[in-house]
């Protein structure tokens, strides 16, 4: 039998779906007896399409999810249990389109607005799907999505309303350094000012960062999960190898503390040079095997969620690897682990990993996992488990 967890991605023509994988371990809990917290399955939906959709934010305030439809390019608003109520198609050429691209990121901005990020572009548009505002963004990186990669966050500082954007957001920020003065002064985001379409680049890398440990470069793992936290007006961010999570304030995106992150188990590799390109066997062991962060949530009150990648060896990747079944270590949740951080300090006992993708924290510390695709048969329906943070 064939597992879409074997499933090889492509970036550029990203069929990620957030969901592409498939693994023979299955279950309702992901527990660890000895620790303080356990992640329970206490419910799950369906959306019922013929193609497979994204879920990309959650609005409390409205109680819908935001959703794409992959190759209809639909935006879709979807109620709670999984009805659809709502499908805007704005791609094309004409008054409230946002042109051929697809978006690479989709979400919930203030006041009820749905913000879709474009290449290079970034719109958005009232609950009627009419647009507010239209602004260019010069990305030095043309990204073909068949699905937005994520959700671009938003915070507001006078009056004014601010995104985080860009191609980093989504993909490794390796495919922006060309040489080394572009790793030198790489920065994390683009701002994007909503009201006047000003655009800067915001968050260095810092010294102490393993990325600024050498002339080289880790490709594929200047990746990161981040989120803002508009209870304590922060951004809070964790790069795929950092050792720690970076909050920074939001009033002068200053770095403000950080919080140590101790994995059970963290197997890296060396750097390449700038400029070293697929297939080089040193990249390609960088991105099969390399252990990284892949997911930070925000439950609130301090509370964080860290899903990594433990890593594995070269052996045991050739054990698993087969021309008919490809081995994506990445998304194997047999080598996944979860910490939670409360009050900024970690929890000593890990958790496993979920069958799933990690999409987005819900109320009532809540997480929305996308569940993985059957691709023995083709189904009119994509499949989603809330699973919940509960205390032993």
């Amino acid at each position: 039998m064939k597992n879409s967890f074997y499933s090889t991605s492509i970036l550029f023509l990203i069929f990620l779906g957030i969901s592409a994988s498939c693994s023979t371990k299955n279950s309702d809990s992901a527990t660890q007896a000895e620790g303080v917290y356990e992640l329970v399955k206490i419910d799950s939906f369906q959306i019922d399409n013929f193609t497979r959709i994204s879920i990309l934010d959650y609005s409390a305030e409205e109680k819908i999810y935001l959703g794409y439809s992959i190759n209809e390019d639909d935006i879709l608003e979807i109620s709670e249990d999984g009805k659809i109520l709502n499908r805007a198609h704005r791609k094309g050429d004409g008054p409230d389109l946002y042109g051929t691209w697809n978006p690479i990121g989709l979400g919930f901005g203030p006041n009820g607005q749905r913000i879709v990020e474009l290449p290079f572009q970034v719109i958005s548009y009232n609950k009627n799907y009419e647009i507010k505002q239209s602004h260019r963004i010069m990305s030095p990186l043309p990204i073909r999505a068949n699905t937005p990669l994520g959700r671009p966050p938003y915070y507001q500082k006078n009056d004014t309303t601010f995104l985080l954007v860009g191609p980093s957001n989504y993909l490794t920020a390796t495919y922006l350094i060309h040489n080394i003065e572009g790793k030198d002064t790489l920065q994390n985001f683009y701002q994007l000012n909503l009201q006047t379409g000003a655009v800067k680049t915001v968050v260095p890398y810092e010294s102490n960062s393993i990325y600024n440990s050498t002339e080289s470069i880790y490709s594929e793992l200047m990746g990161k999960s981040f989120f803002i936290d508009h209870e304590n007006n922060e951004l809070v961010l964790v790069q795929n190898l950092d050792n720690e999570i970076l909050i920074y304030s939001l009033s002068d995106l200053s770095l403000k503390r950080s919080i140590q992150i101790a994995h059970s188990e963290f197997k890296t590799y060396s750097p390449v040079p700038i400029g070293t390109q697929f297939p080089d066997p040193n990249v390609l062991q960088l991105s099969r095997l390399s252990a990284r962060n892949q997911k930070l949530l925000n439950f609130g009150d301090n509370t964080y969620l860290l899903q990594y990648f433990t890593g594995i060896s070269q052996a045991e990747y050739d054990g698993r690897n087969s021309e008919e079944n490809p081995y994506v270590g990445p998304l194997d949740e047999t080598e996944q682990r979860i910490i939670i951080f409360e009050g900024e300090k970690q929890i000593s006992k890990e958790l496993p990993g979920i069958t799933g993708s990690l999409i987005l924290p819900l109320p009532g510390n809540k997480i929305l996992v996308q569940e993985r695709e059957n691709t023995e048969i083709e189904e009119e329906f994509t499949r989603f488990s809330i699973y919940q943070l509960q205390s032993n």
